[in-house]
């Protein structure tokens, strides 16, 4: 990227945080306070009977409770974001000529910053509840965030011109995410999915993420490794083949704004 680029980057991310939170009482606090909220509820309403399913005690199904909210939150805000993000800022595009994916990683950005800040919360949390992270469990979760950064940067590509043509995505991918949230385990262990239906939770990409992040939080154990690795190349692959896809399109897509 140009310096030019960078400048336009730092400035879209900083304007973003403006917009996203101007106008609220709590501001940036809601971004510790929803997940808190969320998971607070769950917590009361499951620790019992999830954890004793999972074989978890009260305090790793805190560490458990809270991993799957804060993957599944970062996965449904970068997709959300990234999605709406050349209409989010259709009239800074109707009116400057600048690299148009800036907008897309931008957006994104947003929803990396909100994970990392929610990851050091439950990184301390766990601290205080004597969870044992490994140095390697702590690699492996920074692994998997990058797999996922770059899988919906890519699929952003395509998904941000998508929304420009069918205004309707916006409903669609909120049912869909919705679905996701109950098929990926959020704050259910697997063991209490009957064996007929484990295949949706074993075949979710999602699912298997956060499987992979609570055991190496919990227990340090790198699971799932050859399933991250793939992933990996398929998020790089479809970082390459998204982008030229939108720099195709993207010259097309003023007219319907």
């Amino acid at each position: 990227m140009k310096q030019n680029d960078i400048d336009l980057y730092k400035q879209l991310v900083k304007t973003i945080f403006k917009m996203r939170y101007k106008g609220s009482i709590l501001g940036f606090l809601w971004v510790l306070l929803k997940p808190f909220f969320m998971f607070l509820i769950l917590y009361v309403i499951f620790s019992a009977t999830a954890g004793a399913a999972g074989g978890l005690t009260s305090r790793q199904y805190a560490v458990y409770l809270l991993s799957g909210l804060i993957i599944y939150t970062f996965f449904n805000e970068g997709f959300t974001w990234g999605m709406n993000s050349i209409m989010d800022r259709a009239d800074l595009i109707l009116k400057i000529n600048f690299k148009r994916s800036i907008v897309v990683i931008s957006a994104l950005t947003m929803a990396l910053i909100n994970f990392v800040i929610n990851f050091f919360i439950i990184a301390a949390i766990g601290v205080v509840l004597d969870i044992n992270y490994s140095i390697n469990g702590l690699l492996y979760v920074f692994l998997i965030c990058i797999v996922m950064f770059l899988g919906m940067y890519g699929i952003s590509f395509f998904t941000s011109i998508w929304r420009v043509y069918v205004r309707d995505l916006t409903h669609i991918s909120e049912l869909v995410l919705q679905l996701l949230f109950y098929a990926s385990a959020v704050f259910f262990p697997v063991e209490m999915v009957p064996e007929n239906y484990r295949f949706i939770i074993s075949y979710n990409p999602l699912a298997v993420f956060i499987q992979s992040v609570r055991n190496a939080l919990i227990y340090g154990e790198i699971t799932h490794l050859k399933f991250v690795l793939a992933s990996l190349v398929v998020s790089v692959i479809l970082v390459f083949v998204g982008r030229a896809y939108f720099e195709k399109h993207i010259l097309k897509v003023a007219e319907h704004f």
